[in-house]
């Protein structure tokens, strides 16, 4: 069977995230190249070793970048439309503040918004239009379950996941004519270090970043007319 991903370029947010990692690994496995970005630069350089050592056929870059500094994303969506004909964007980074509404600050919530939908905003906006020339692309954008909830310790987190899954539908709605689409993909708690934080839970019944990584590679690799722009994820619980 033809692999519609191999060859292809995965630009990936939040790359040396418990989640990020595990999709940029599960890409790779389909032939993807891939355009690594993280706020960690000694951490992404780290990963992007080891992922040329195991896959030394493979293109495979890094780029560090601060998501609250607008110049710094501007700079990076320079660089990124300069060297890369990228027709995959996986939007995974992302911040949890868990903080009540009450005592959030104005610079919380610049720092929720900055990272959480105006990055995957100016990300898609780039990247769609080199899409938009090929006339195929894939944007994920990482929702949760929160997009469609709310909480009363992390309300400028809920408020922001809102956000992203309306810019998601947004997003859908004016790029599939382009054979671009767009998904929002809502798991539950995920075990990852930001998993770790939500001390409200229990973390063993979170779900795995494998699980939800190869959830995703499966959506972009699915490539017929019947689509799902927005998917919730959660485990099955038997009593």
């Amino acid at each position: 069977m033809n692999n519609i991903l191999s060859g292809k370029v995965a630009v990936i947010t939040g790359a040396t995230g418990g989640l990020g990692a595990c999709i940029a690994v599960k890409l790779i496995e389909e032939g993807c190249d891939l355009r690594l970005i993280s706020s960690q630069l000694g951490k992404v350089e780290t990963f992007a070793r080891r992922l040329k050592a195991q896959y030394p056929e493979r293109s495979i870059e890094h780029y560090s970048a601060d998501f609250r500094n607008l110049v710094a994303v501007q700079e990076l969506i320079q660089l990124l439309r300069s060297k890369v004909d990228a027709t995959i964007l996986i939007n995974c980074a992302g911040v949890f503040p868990i903080k009540d509404i009450h005592n959030s600050t104005v610079a919380d919530y610049n720092h929720c918004f900055d990272v959480n939908v105006r990055a995957p905003f100016l990300l898609s906006q780039a990247m769609a239009e080199n899409m938009k020339k090929i006339g195929w692309g894939r944007i994920v954008n990482l929702g949760s379950s929160s997009s469609y909830n709310g909480s009363k310790d992390t309300g400028l987190y809920c408020a922001s996941k809102h956000a992203l899954l309306g810019l998601s539908r947004s997003l859908h709605q004016e790029l599939k004519e382009f054979n671009i689409r767009v998904f929002c993909v809502s798991p539950g708690s995920i075990q990852t270090d930001m998993g770790k934080t939500d001390t409200r839970q229990d973390f063993s019944s979170f779900l795995r970043p494998e699980e939800v990584a190869e959830y995703i590679v499966f959506i972009i690799k699915f490539d017929n007319e019947l689509i799902s722009d927005e998917l919730r994820l959660n485990r099955v619980v038997v009593q």
